[in-house]
């Protein structure tokens, strides 16, 4: 851990220090001395940063969620030009672990949601993650309605839930499964949804 580092990338280093020894040994060996050995840093500089695990485990998966947030947006980015159904595909993909990152990280996020199904404070960390995607796919749709692609009665309230439903199940599927649910395949689920729901329009099926 470079000595120069400013503390929100300390912060960082030490969480990505804990994703390292998540993916190699499990979330019950990251301790705060493992941690600290994984850095090459001594406990106390470790916990001049965070106070306790729990405080390191909400602060890496908020870590997590910034990094996935980045990727959603670099994807975004790369479709501007694209229609409607084709960028909320592309996001969609990055939410489900189909992006082009490591399904090392699919196994991450999968420990720390186990986690929270126990743990309050984690709990409403992923909580508000799911409610931001919901809320990707419903402002998504609402503008295809307003378009003219999906159909004009169609409950964007339900769709967005169901939507962001099967990319969530997709990403567990492909954390456990890579070898099944690659990323083509995971690609082809979330597209032929999609296709249910575009009924109007003609764009790409790329």
């Amino acid at each position: 851990m470079p000595r120069h580092a400013d503390p929100v990338q300390r912060r960082r280093q030490v969480a990505e220090a804990l994703f390292r020894v998540v993916e190699a040994e499990g979330l019950e060996a990251a301790s705060i001395p493992r941690i600290a050995r994984e850095l090459g840093a001594s406990t106390g500089l470790v916990q001049t940063y965070f106070r306790s695990k729990d405080e390191l485990l909400l602060f890496a998966v908020a870590h997590q969620g910034d990094l996935l947030r980045a990727r959603v947006a670099a994807a975004l980015a790369e479709t501007a030009a694209a229609g409607l159904k084709d960028r909320l595909l592309r996001a969609m993909c990055v939410v489900a672990g189909a992006g082009g990152e490591s399904t090392a990280e699919g196994r991450i996020w999968l420990a720390f949601l186990a986690r929270a199904a126990c743990h309050p404070e984690l709990r409403l960390v992923h909580v508000a993650g799911a409610r931001e995607i919901r809320e990707h796919c419903r402002s998504t749709l609402v503008a295809a309605r307003s378009e003219g692609l999906v159909p004009a009665g169609l409950d964007v309230d339900a769709e967005a839930r169901a939507l962001a439903v099967l990319a969530d199940g997709l990403a567990v599927q492909r954390a456990v499964e890579p070898e099944v649910f690659t990323v083509r395949v995971v690609h082809d689920l979330l597209r032929a949804h999609l296709d249910r729901i575009f009924v109007h329009g003609t764009e790409s099926r790329a």
